[in-house]
Formats: structure tokens, C-alpha cells, sequence
């Protein structure tokens, strides 16, 4: 047993007790308000936060002064420091990357023109090189709108995969490799998940390029976001090492769907699914979209499926209500070796984060079947081919209870 005793005394008013405690538990802002009510009581198993009344005080007065750093206070705070780079700023404020990107209204190239250190917005040179005609503050908006989608991005190879991509001179998409390729897919359809209207992904990425500070706030934020990087991602193994997916990584479920050629523009399909599973023929893989706390508000009596960790290495899972045993589906679950099948897992917490984002996936990677019983829905122990890491353990297996 190991006992940290952390003593609360006067503390500097720009100290953030939010930064520590989110660091610890995981939790959001709000989320972290609410548990400091509570005294913690979703904690792992064996772990807890113990602070007296005083304590609880202080540190819930400080997190709720930080719910109301508000958009203004924001603005003058980043025109105080003077910084353009995001990385600067919020290694000097003390702020973290969610402080920026609190909803699809927010982006850091926004905010530096409120705060007037950037002004207009892209240079005119994509409309002279006849790529794209025309440049709009309306297009640049919508793009900046997305920004927030990419803050997850935490493997070193699609990090600079992205950033190749929105560089001036990148490759032309024929000339990338299929692993290239791929991200390239990924990147898309992050940004337009219903194909944008575009004919080719050449004619969306050159559009994309035409705002030189969305690119540069791309690799800015891809950047920033391997630096924060919990977990050492690993090739998704035997069928699969030509999908550049890597266990342990986080992903969004846009890039899943591109990553595993379930949509693309030469299929005419996008990659709008909102289903808990995706079978992707071109791939030959089932992927498994798990969300591990699931809201009552958002899930019928039908879908609240009983999906959760038994340990590191097993998941208990629960089908869809329409698959039985004997179903093409079921089959193709239970028989994967006759059908040369893969099965690939992604859970998350929740499905939205504190101010209403969408939760990113965390890839659990291939798994292998171990039991079932039941039908419609079928409830099936997957053995993981590699141990899920040890936070999404602590939170899948509490959702067990």
C-alpha cells in the first residue's frame, strides 16, 4: 500500500488544482467538479482521494473558477503572453489543450485574431497556382471548426503523416504509398466525414491547403497532441500490418472507418455510421465501437449492452440484439478462421466529453474468441491479443459494475 499525503495550504491564485487533479484521475473539468463533491467514488479498485472539509473547499472553489475562465478571459490572456504558438503559450499560461478547444466554435488560430496577433486570414497563392478559386472567411470558419477533431492524435507516423499532407508542395495522392494513402483517407473524411462534395481527395486537400493557418494550426495541435501521448501504440499484428491503425492509440471513428476502407470516394460511400459494429468488407474486419458508460439518455433498455473488461487481457461483449448464433453475423464471429475474418476493438469512456466534444476511441486492437452464450443478443468473451493499458482497464472494468 502506498499513502501520499499532499497537504492544502494558501496557494497563488492563478494555481490550478484542475491540471493536477485531471492528470490523476482523468477526469474533465466538470467531471472533476462533480467527483470532489462526491469524495471520489469512481476510483480503481484499491485507489482513493481522501481530502477533509477545508480541502474539498479550497480545491472546488478553485476548479469552479476555472469553469468560469470564459472565452473573454481567454482572449486577453493569450494577448498577454504575445504568443503565436500554441505549443509556447500553453507551456508559459499553464493551460492545457482542452482550455483551447472547448467546442467546434473554438480554434487557436480564432483566438489569436481576437487577441489581434494574426490578421486575415490565407494568402491568395493556391488561387494564382489555379488549384482552387475562391478563399472565404465562411470556408475558412467551417474548416477551423474541425480543429477540435484532431486534438486526439497521439502516434508519432500519423502525426507526420498529417503534417505532410497540409504541407505546400505534398505529393499528389497517386504518388503516395498505400500506408500514406490511407492517412490521407483518414485526414479526409476527419474533416468532411460525408465527402465534402469533393470528386477526388487531391481536390479536397488542395482546398484544404488554400488556408495556410488551418494548416498550420493542424500541425500544431498533431504535434502537441503526440507529446501528451499516454500509451506506446503497437502494429495491429498477423492480417492487419498494412492498416496503419496501432493498438493503443486513440482514434476517431471517421479515421477507423477510412483506416479499414469501409467508405471512400472510389466506393461512392462515406463513413457516416453511427452503429456499434462495422463489418468492412474491403478489410475483412468487424470493428467493434464501444462506449463503456453509457448514457441512459442516449441508449434504449435495447441498447444498453453489457460490455466491459473481466481483465487486462479479457472483454465481455454483447452483440447486437438482432444476432444470433446461427446468424451470417454470428457465424462469422464464432467461425472466424473459416471466413479469414479479423475483429478489432475501440472503447471509450463516454461518447461526449464535459463541454459536449465527441470522445475519441482508444484501439484495443485483434482478439480471438474464447466463449459465448445466449442469443440476440450474443454475449461473448474476446481475449485481446495484447493487454489493454492499465487507465482503460481501471475505467472498463468499473463498468462492470
Amino acid at each position: 500500500m502506498l499513502t501520499v499525503m499532499d497537504f492544502i495550504g494558501q496557494q497563488r491564485r492563478e494555481f490550478r488544482f484542475d491540471l493536477r487533479y485531471r492528470a490523476l484521475t482523468g477526469y474533465g473539468r466538470k467531471e472533476l467538479e462533480k467527483a470532489v463533491e462526491d469524495e471520489f467514488p469512481y476510483l480503481p479498485s484499491g485507489s482513493q482521494i481522501v481530502l477533509d472539509r477545508v480541502a474539498q473547499k479550497v480545491v472546488l472553489d478553485n476548479i469552479k473558477a476555472q469553469l468560469r475562465f470564459n472565452r473573454a478571459r481567454l482572449v486577453r490572456d493569450i494577448a498577454s503572453y504575445g504568443e503565436t504558438e500554441l505549443e509556447a503559450y500553453l507551456e508559459q499560461s499553464g493551460n492545457d489543450v482542452k482550455s483551447i478547444y472547448r467546442s467546434t466554435r473554438d480554434s487557436w488560430t480564432g483566438y489569436l485574431r481576437q487577441a489581434e496577433l494574426i490578421e486575415g486570414f490565407s494568402p491568395l497563392e493556391a488561387v494564382l497556382s489555379g488549384r482552387i478559386h475562391e478563399l472565404s472567411d465562411a470556408d475558412e470558419i467551417r474548416l477551423l471548426g474541425r480543429m477540435a477533431a484532431l486534438i486526439h492524435v497521439d502516434d508519432p507516423e500519423r502525426a507526420e503523416a498529417y503534417s505532410t499532407l497540409v504541407s505546400p508542395d505534398a505529393p499528389r495522392y497517386a504518388a503516395l504509398g498505400m500506408r500514406e494513402q490511407t492517412f490521407a483517407r483518414m485526414l479526409f473524411y476527419t474533416l468532411w466525414d460525408d465527402g465534402g462534395g469533393f470528386p477526388s481527395y487531391d481536390a479536397g486537400l488542395d482546398y484544404l491547403r488554400g488556408y495556410q493557418f488551418v494548416c498550420s494550426e493542424i500541425r500544431q495541435i498533431v504535434k502537441l497532441g503526440v507529446l501528451a501521448s499516454k500509451h506506446a501504440a503497437k502494429s495491429l499484428g498477423a492480417g492487419l500490418q498494412h492498416v496503419p491503425l496501432l493498438s493503443h492509440a486513440t482514434y476517431r471513428r471517421e479515421e477507423i472507418l477510412a483506416a479499414l476502407q469501409y467508405g471512400s470516394l472510389e466506393f461512392g460511400k462515406n463513413v457516416q455510421h453511427r452503429e456499434g459494429v462495422a463489418w468492412c468488407p474491403a478489410t475483412s474486419t468487424d470493428a467493434f465501437f464501444v462506449t463503456l458508460n453509457k448514457d441512459d439518455k442516449k441508449h434504449s433498455a435495447t441498447t444498453m449492452y453489457k460490455d466491459y473488461a473481466i481483465s487486462p487481457e479479457l472483454f465481455h461483449w454483447e452483440s447486437q440484439n438482432a444476432t444470433s448464433p446461427g446468424s451470417p453475423t454470428g457465424r462469422r464471429y464464432l467461425d472466424r478462421a473459416v471466413h479469414g475474418s479479423k475483429i478489432l476493438i475501440f472503447t471509450r469512456d463516454t461518447s461526449e466529453d464535459e463541454t459536449g466534444l465527441t470522445v475519441p476511441y482508444t484501439c484495443l486492437g485483434q482478439v480471438d474468441y474464447v466463449q459465448h452464450a445466449g442469443e440476440k443478443p450474443m454475449a461473448i468473451t474476446w481475449k485481446l491479443h495484447r493487454p489493454m493499458p492499465a487507465d482503460v482497464f481501471a475505467t472498463a472494468a468499473v463498468a462492470a459494475q
